[in-house]
Order: C-alpha cells, then sequence, then structure tokens
C-alpha cells in the first residue's frame, strides 16, 4: 500500500534521505517541496546510487504491468472483500446493541471498502515514474499486505493463551473501528498513488499524510495489535508479529527509493515521525 508519496504503501512508507551536497541539497529539497506546494511542476526523479531505480516502459514491461500491477491485485483485493461481505450478510447480531453494530456491521462495511476501493484504483492508477525492481522489498511488500488482508477476513484459531475483561474489549472494538476507518481516509487521501509494491508515483502531503509519514501502516499495525489483544490466539499473535516486522522493513525499502525519487521529500519527512510521534 503506499506512502505519504507513494511507494506503492503500500507506499506509506518512507529512511532519511541520502544527502547529496550537504546544506545545498538540503536547501534543494526545500525548494522543491516548497514549489510543489505551490502547484508549480513536479521536479524530476533522480538518478542517485544505491538503490534500483526502475522506469517502466516497453511492450514486455507494459504487459507484466497490466498483469502483476492490475489485474492481479484487483482480483485479490475483490475476492477478500467479497468473503467480507458474504461475511456480513449471512452473520447474525446476537445480542443487537450499538457495540455489536458497531464492531460488526459498521467495521465489517469499513473492511469491505478497504478492499473494494484498490480495485478501482489499481485499473485507473497510471505506471509509476520509479520502482524498487529488486525481489526481497516485492515479497516484504506483498507478504504484509497479505497477512494483514488475510487477519481482517477472520484468519485465527489455535490455542487461546489469554482472555481478557469486557471493558478491554470494548475499548479494543471503539479501537478497530477507528483504525479501520483511518486506513479507508489514507486509502482515499492516496487515491492513485496506491499501491502494494515499492514505486514513486506522485507526492501526498494531504490528509493524513500531514500528521505522520505513514498512517496507512499506524492505521494497519494498530487494527493487528487490536486483533491481538481481542482474540488472545497464539497464531494471532505470530502472525502479528510477522506482520509488524513486515511493514517496517516495508517503510525502510519505500523511504529509500523515496528520497531518491523526490526531492523534496526529504523537506517534507523532515518534520514528521514515521509512525510515533516523538519515538520514531
Amino acid at each position: 500500500m503506499t506512502a505519504a508519496t507513494s511507494p506503492d504503501e503500500g507506499r506509506d512508507g518512507l529512511v532519511a534521505a541520502s544527502l547529496v551536497g550537504g546544506r545545498a541539497s538540503h536547501t534543494a529539497g526545500v525548494r522543491a517541496f516548497d514549489a510543489a506546494r505551490a502547484g508549480r511542476p513536479p521536479t524530476a526523479p533522480l538518478a542517485l546510487p544505491g538503490i534500483s531505480l526502475q522506469g517502466p516502459g516497453g511492450g514486455l514491461s507494459d504487459l507484466r504491468y497490466m498483469l502483476m500491477g492490475r489485474i492481479v491485485p484487483s482480483v485479490l483485493y475483490a475476492l477478500l472483500g467479497y468473503e467480507v461481505i458474504a461475511g456480513a450478510i449471512t452473520s447474525r447480531l446476537s445480542p443487537v446493541t450499538w457495540l455489536t453494530v458497531v464492531g460488526g456491521p459498521v467495521r465489517e462495511a469499513l473492511f469491505a471498502a478497504f478492499c473494494l476501493i484498490p480495485c478501482v484504483l489499481f485499473v485507473i492508477r497510471p505506471k509509476p515514474q520509479s520502482t524498487d525492481g529488486r525481489i526481497l522489498p516485492r515479497v516484504v511488500a506483498f507478504l504484509g499486505t497479505a497477512i494483514l488482508l488475510l487477519s481482517g477476513t477472520g484468519l485465527g484459531g489455535g490455542m487461546t493463551i489469554f482472555t481478557v475483561p469486557a471493558w478491554v474489549g470494548t475499548v479494543s472494538t471503539m479501537v478497530l473501528v477507528g483504525a479501520t476507518a483511518g486506513a479507508v481516509w489514507g486509502l482515499l487521501t492516496l487515491r492513485l498513488s496506491f499501491g502494494i509494491f515499492p514505486a514513486a508515483r506522485s507526492l501526498v502531503t494531504g490528509g493524513p499524510y500531514r500528521l505522520v509519514r505513514h498512517p496507512l501502516y499506524v492505521c494497519e499495525i494498530l487494527s493487528a495489535l487490536v486483533m491481538v489483544v481481542s482474540s488472545g490466539r497464539l497464531a494471532t499473535i505470530a502472525l502479528v508479529a510477522i506482520f509488524c516486522a513486515l511493514q517496517v522493513t516495508r517503510i525502510h525499502y519505500e523511504e529509500s527509493l523515496l528520497s531518491k525519487s523526490f526531492p523534496e521529500w526529504e523537506a517534507w519527512a523532515a518534520g514528521r515521525a514515521r509512525l510515533i510521534p516523538g519515538v520514531w
């Protein structure tokens, strides 16, 4: 899924950029960022060493992008969205209270939106101006996305190692609904910059990206942690631990790409934490 800019947070993700030319480079980044905010044409990607930047183009490349960048992810998200909706239709609320409604149909509707909106975005979004063509960043991004989506559709089971009081469950439900709504907000803010694999399309700085560099990842990790508290299952804990490690790794890959694709990224990122203000 793709960051304040757009490696396909993923592009939500973004490590501090390599400084080229010291203070002069930083000043250039500030000017570029100001120019972008003023509506002037965006700066072309930087051709800097240290990462595999790959400009899309050519017949074979276009065919591969059509398959892996549009059709496959659209079908994957559509199937997951269908599963969420089908499960919501067949479920029964017992008892019917404000909490079961918010934690049931409301949360399921938000998660269905999170799954189905990308189906459109994948089809209409432009090809990225640069991508990280290495295998490992792509594997990390795919696994991180797959674990989150599968967990959100109810994957779990196995041994329960702890239970929580009812009031903790109530708080967890509200946090989960809020995090899911925040993820949808981040998705709608990214719009055509959204994706799964690290790629640079445009620099997104509005909406929740005014607060942190990776708001979509914040909401996803928060949702995953709530699932741990709510289920208490060993399998869920293991999945969430792997998921969090993958997302942190994903952030480093995406930030490395973004810092080299957009000179203005450094100036924007300097005033924002990656995930938690004052911590990281």
